[in-house]
């Protein structure tokens, strides 16, 4: 089973992300991790083939659809990725994304923020980064299990949350 939680905003970038920064950024959203357990960076030449072939793999195998669990870097999947002038990180609308703290630390301390974790990684694939970019904004969420309604505010980087309504105490919570 398991709970959605919906978000409604954005999170702004400054300076705006140069196009190869939103292309492997994108690329990296829609990459599998649990594909790639021992590289936290990899995107493969294709990620969309990747998507494609593991949905088309599920279905002829009968089994149902369903995300990996976290590899080995701690990022299973990323429900976030930037729009497509690089001004902005938004949420991409999908079902079960619960992790939304996590992800956005992770793009920020890994690729976004000036010394970002990637910054040293030495591959080709970063040659472009610029690393200088700073995030902040506001996010509305609400859990749809407890109906708790948060704000995610990033601010300078950090990315924080504020409880508006407290959510409903689960008989089995």
């Amino acid at each position: 089973m398991g709970y959605s939680t919906s978000y409604l905003g954005r999170l702004d970038v400054r300076p705006r992300l140069n196009p190869e920064e939103v292309e492997w950024l994108r690329a990296f959203r829609r990459t599998q991790r649990a594909f790639h357990p021992d590289d936290p960076y990899a995107v493969p030449m294709n990620p969309s083939a990747e998507h494609e072939s593991s949905a088309i793999a599920t279905k002829h195998t009968g089994g149902g659809w369903s995300w990996p669990s976290r590899g080995a870097s701690g990022v299973g999947r990323c429900d976030w990725e930037p729009c497509v002038g690089g001004r902005c990180l938004h949420w991409s609308d999908i079902e079960k994304s619960n992790s939304a703290v996590y992800e956005l630390t992770y793009l920020i301390n890994h690729f976004l923020r000036p010394g970002a974790f990637a910054s040293t990684d030495g591959r080709a694939d970063f040659a472009a980064f610029t690393f200088d970019h700073r995030v902040d904004g506001t996010i509305a969420a609400l859990r749809g299990d407890t109906r708790e309604l948060f704000l995610i505010v990033a601010s300078d980087n950090v990315v924080t949350t504020r409880t508006l309504v407290a959510g409903d105490v689960l008989p089995w919570g």
